[in-house]
């Protein structure tokens, strides 16, 4: 089953009434928060000055009982979250005007910072624009993920997404099972890099196909992308049985990393480093961080000197670390300075 259709013309007030009978994170939903406090008011501004909005898609679940109602709510967002973060964060007194925001029918009127409370207080006329301003909601009737997936999909496509939230708006196990590595502690705690775009998907995607085959294999989109088709294709156990492996190998690394912790502010490495938790992280987990933070003073003050060869090597190596070549040069590097080390440190 699969219908999409105009929602009945409702108020922001009444979207705003149900907005916890709204679920804002199914599964395949971007990652929320990407819009800055200047973008949420500019939406402000234009609901305010009468401007149009593009449609929002939700999966409407009043119809039937679906098994994609993960959350069990009558709702769920496919495409629109950040705009009605932006209108909810406005009425909760979470968002004010732009300082500059000049209301177009009586620009004399400085309404700059004032936020939804103050409006109501002050200019109750203006408030009751906002409240009473008609979203247009279309509605999305289905039992189908892959045709839920296949929506946001097609939504997408015109706008910049990138492979890590196109592969997670996919059907299958590989996304699944890598939105549950993106939970593990270790990604909330320990990285320090962003993940607003899906980075840590995108982390947790590589680990995964790396694990699964068994060895350092490209990591670049295409080859993430074939994973999906590859596991379709392999028993599903085996899938599994790498993710299990990732889950322990994460377990090691958050046990030894601090929390947003300096050394990984960029991901480029996490996949060597995953491979050297790996092979040397139960017995030496807790002197892995020791040695890494040695290595990394040891790059810095060679750059200067450029008096040690390998470390030259592995500088050149990180500029295209998504080729196996470089991934597995980058290791042997690594693993021979840490037998250096260990031997004098163990």
């Amino acid at each position: 089953m699969f219908t999409v259709r105009n929602f009945e013309a409702r108020t922001l007030s009444w979207w705003y009434d149900q907005r916890d009978n709204i679920d804002f994170t199914p599964s395949y939903q971007r990652k929320g928060r990407l819009w800055s406090t200047k973008d949420k008011s500019y939406l402000i501004d234009s609901i305010l000055n009468g401007f149009d909005m593009p449609k929002l898609y939700i999966a409407d679940f009043t119809f039937f009982n679906s098994q994609l109602n993960e959350n069990r709510k009558p709702y769920a967002v496919v495409d629109g979250k950040q705009r009605f973060e932006a209108m909810f964060d406005f009425f909760a007194g979470k968002l004010v005007l732009d300082k500059d925001f000049v209301l177009l029918e009586d620009s004399k009127l400085k309404l700059g910072l004032l936020g939804y409370k103050d409006l109501k207080a002050k200019y109750p006329k203006i408030a009751s624009k906002f409240e009473n301003f008609n979203l247009s909601v279309i509605s999305i009737i289905t039992d189908s993920e892959s045709m839920i997936n296949e929506m946001f999909i097609r939504l997408n496509t015109s706008k910049p997404l990138t492979g890590a939230e196109l592969r997670n708006a996919m059907s299958g196990e590989v996304p699944r099972l890598t939105r549950k590595l993106s939970n593990h502690h270790f990604f909330h705690d320990k990285i320090r890099f962003n993940i607003q775009r899906g980075q840590d998907l995108n982390v947790a995607t590589k680990l995964l196909l790396t694990e699964f085959r068994g060895k350092f294999v490209d990591t670049q989109k295409t080859h993430l992308d074939k994973l999906v088709d590859d596991v379709i294709a392999a028993e599903a156990g085996s899938l599994t049985n790498a993710w299990k492996k990732v889950e322990q190998v994460l377990g090691y690394m958050d046990s030894s990393f601090i929390a947003k912790d300096p050394l990984l502010s960029s991901s480029g490495l996490l996949v060597v480093y995953y491979w050297f938790f790996r092979t040397y992280g139960e017995p030496s987990k807790h002197l892995i961080r020791n040695f890494l933070v040695h290595f990394d003073r040891l790059r810095k003050e060679n750059k200067t000197s450029q008096t040690d060869k390998d470390l030259v090597e592995f500088d050149l190596l990180t500029r295209s670390i998504n080729n196996q070549t470089n991934l597995q040069g980058c290791y042997n590097i690594l693993t021979k300075k840490w037998e250096e080390w260990a031997s004098v440190n163990k």
